[in-house]
């Protein structure tokens, strides 16, 4: 039922509505009308997260959950004021420089700020390479940055409406970034998307060379402290040995000098044992290379180096390196050259992607094979090594053991602290090899769709939109109007009264102006020519009117829960309405607080002063009664105060004698002061036959309200209804 009512309020309210809607309709066309047309370009990113063969510095299962943190995070840095800052430069040194630049400084912006009229091109050209190249960010507390931020909003190229027009997003759920860039020249989209994936691939590879170096200095470090750790377990069982074991020795084990032996032996079994768990992941690395080398290598026109003397280099690199492993780790010429080597496969090695080169593929397969097969060479040769160095470790051992057993247990201990050591040194070398083989791979964001001029404008949606905010209007509209229906706690509207008070409604009656003549008039003056019975007010009445001749009862009693319901006006307007209907209506003013009636009338105040002995005669009360002027209407006033009806009234009193009135009246009509501040209507509920309460529409119903709206049911048999007063005549429908 309430949401009927709410729609009943907003069908009323419909044109209001409507002229909502179609005021934001006009103004959206006028907002819309200049619009410029909009070019997009777009760009694809293939970031590698999902590929399986990747180098990983622990091993790692495939977590969809990870996978989206990391495009999360990928997303993140794409957008990042920094990347968001080297678009900008980037685009900005392409106007100074082009010979038709894409854009030319708005001349208010440039009124806006004349510091910006004394800058040298040459200088803005300079800064802004700078800033680039270093990869640093306009510092708003430097005067020369602030001019150079200002400089870039007069061409739109600030952060604010570069990352407005730049839109980065993951292709589904694929390996693939889209990077979008919207703009007015199709060209500029173009340019934009297709430098801001190299200078992010430039970002990111230099953040990742810069996170490489900096483990490979902590690897470096670590693996030397393992070594030297080991050493020193060596010297320690040796030191022991030479201490509390040699003495017991025979003299032959002595001068065969087996301490010495055992030292060296277990030392070169550590660097071993080192060089096989480097040379094992080296060749995974390689066998997974191979597995995935159906896949043929892309090139780029615009990348730079040599992929064939890359792979010369690196074969050059790692054969050094192995040499550099047997050697001990020692020889500082040695690793001089495989820094040097290393710097200049940095330099050989390839940057872009783009077209396949199959020959390029089949060169790269053959050079896997080849180090495959070598490193195989190295594997077995190491672990041949090994074997000789813990069988002869062994035999030494035994030699220790049968010459001292008491020195056995020691013996044991100190090498279970070498096992330990070597086994701490291995897994730091096994950690620097991937360091480094991570320092040596390539970026793994390549650009595998480049953005192309768009040859006609994105669609304007200029009918969407003003269609949206027609219905947004229309919307937001209609919530006003709910939220003030919801706020508005008057009764309001008839369907209002019952849900609020759960009372019969016998009838409503609209507002009526006084001030354009007198009560009785607008009720009894009827002309008879006139048959369109246009008059809503007396209409009303005649309702009322036939709902109390139903009843059959005669003596009524109007009150209401409040002052200014419009008692006075009813009470009156009902009797002149029976008038029309010859019935005679004696109006006896009973309300004590408030005698309206009585001086609307200029009644005289006789109620008070009234007590029979007997039975009334005509001639008694005739001398109570006033004429209102309108036939069949009498009233008897009463003088008012600070009393109620038991109060006041002698024991005698006129309203014991109504039935003798009822012999001379169709109807006795009494008012009563309001129920919730006086108790009047309670004690004159005996002497009428019927109750009929007035509320007025504007009024709301409090919790006294209630209380005397209880009352009301209470006296169910004597209760006819309520009136709904001083209703709108827009409302008496709803």
């Amino acid at each position: 039922m309430k949401l009927i009512y709410i729609f009943r309020i907003l069908y009323r309210k419909k044109w209001i509505i409507l002229g909502f809607g179609l005021v934001a309709l006009i103004a959206a066309f006028f907002f819309t009308m200049n619009e410029k047309r909009v070019y997009k370009s777009n760009a694809q990113l293939a970031t590698g997260y999902t590929v399986a063969q990747d180098l990983r510095m622990q091993d790692e299962t495939f977590n969809l959950s990870q996978i989206d943190v990391k495009f999360n995070n990928a997303i993140a840095d794409m957008l990042s004021a920094k990347m968001i800052s080297l678009l900008s430069y980037k685009l900005v040194l392409n106007d100074l420089t082009a010979p038709k630049p894409f854009r030319q400084p708005d001349p208010d912006l440039l009124a806006k700020y004349p510091s910006l009229a004394n800058l040298n091109k040459a200088d803005l050209i300079k800064a802004f390479a700078n800033k680039s190249d270093s990869i640093l960010i306009l510092n708003p507390g430097i005067p020369y940055d602030r001019k150079l931020m200002d400089y870039l909003e007069t061409l739109g190229y600030d952060q604010a409406h570069v990352r407005e027009k730049l839109t980065i997003a993951r292709h589904q759920r694929t390996d693939y970034m889209n990077v979008i860039f919207r703009s007015e020249n199709p060209d500029l989209s173009a340019y934009a998307v297709n430098i801001y994936c190299r200078e992010f691939q430039r970002y990111s590879e230099t953040s990742r060379r810069e996170r490489s170096m900096e483990s490979a200095v902590a690897l470096d470090s670590l693996v030397r402290r393992k070594k030297q750790e080991v050493d020193e377990r060596i010297a320690a069982k040796a030191r022991y040995m030479t201490d509390s074991v040699s003495s017991s020795l025979d003299p032959s084990l002595v001068g065969a000098n087996v301490l010495g032996q055992i030292s060296q032996i277990e030392a070169g079994l550590a660097d071993e044992e080192a060089r096989v768990q480097d040379l094992g992941y080296q060749l995974q690395q390689v066998l997974q290379q191979i597995q995935a080398g159906g896949k043929p290598v892309g090139t780029d026109n615009s990348s730079q180096g040599n992929g064939g003397e890359y792979l010369r280099l690196r074969r050059e690199f790692y054969d050094l390196k192995t040499q550099y492993q047997n050697g001990g780790s020692t020889d500082e010429d040695m690793k001089r050259r495989l820094d040097d080597l290393q710097a200049r496969m940095n330099a050989a090695a390839p940057t872009g992607t783009g077209s396949v080169d199959p020959s390029g593929a089949y060169s790269q397969a053959n050079s896997l094979n080849d180090r495959k097969i070598m490193l195989e060479g190295q594997l077995r040769s190491s672990n041949f090594k090994i074997n000789g160095y813990r069988s002869k470790l062994g035999e030494l051992n035994a030699k220790l053991r049968n010459a001292s057993p008491t020195s056995t247990s020691n013996l044991d201990k100190y090498d279970k602290e070498i096992e330990v050591a070597q086994l701490e040194y291995t897994n730091a070398k096994d950690k620097q090899t991937i360091a480094a083989d991570l320092s040596e791979l390539g970026n793994t964001f390549r650009q595998t769709l480049f953005g192309q001029p768009s040859v006609d404008p994105e669609p304007s949606k200029r009918i969407m939109v003003m269609a949206l905010a027609a219905l947004t209007a229309v919307i937001l509209s209609s919530l006003v109007f709910i939220l003030i229906t919801y706020i508005d706690q008057s009764i309001k509207t008839p369907s209002q009264f019952q849900r609020q008070t759960d009372l019969k409604l016998i009838g409503t009656v609209s507002m009526i102006d006084l001030k354009h003549g007198h009560l009785a008039e607008q009720v009894t003056q009827i002309e008879e020519e006139d048959a369109k019975r246009d008059n809503s007010f007396r209409e009303l009445l005649r309702k009322l009117r036939y709902e109390i001749e139903r009843t059959g009862k005669r003596v009524i009693l109007f009150t209401s829960t409040e002052p200014q319901q419009g008692k006075t006006t009813l009470t009156q307007a009902l009797a002149f309405s029976l008038h029309l209907s010859k019935k005679k209506v004696l109006i006896i003013d009973t309300n004590f607080c408030n005698n309206d009636i009585t001086q609307l009338n200029a009644a005289h105040p006789t109620l008070e002063e009234f007590s029979g002995n007997g039975e009334l005669k005509r001639s008694d009360y005739e001398k109570l009664v006033t004429k209102t002027g309108v036939e069949y209407v009498d009233i008897i006033g009463c003088k008012g105060g600070d009393y109620t009806p038991t109060e006041i009234l002698p024991k005698n009193h006129l309203l014991n004698y109504l039935p003798d009135l009822l012999k001379d009246y169709d109807y006795i009509f009494m008012e009563s002061a309001p129920l919730n501040g006086f108790t009047d209507t309670k004690e004159l509920v005996q002497y009428a036959d019927g109750v009929i309460a007035i509320f007025a529409a504007t009024a709301e119903v409090k919790q006294a309200d209630k209380d005397s709206i209880r009352f009301f049911h209470e006296i169910e048999g004597k209760f006819i209804g309520a009136i709904l007063n001083k209703v709108g005549k827009s409302d008496m429908n709803l």
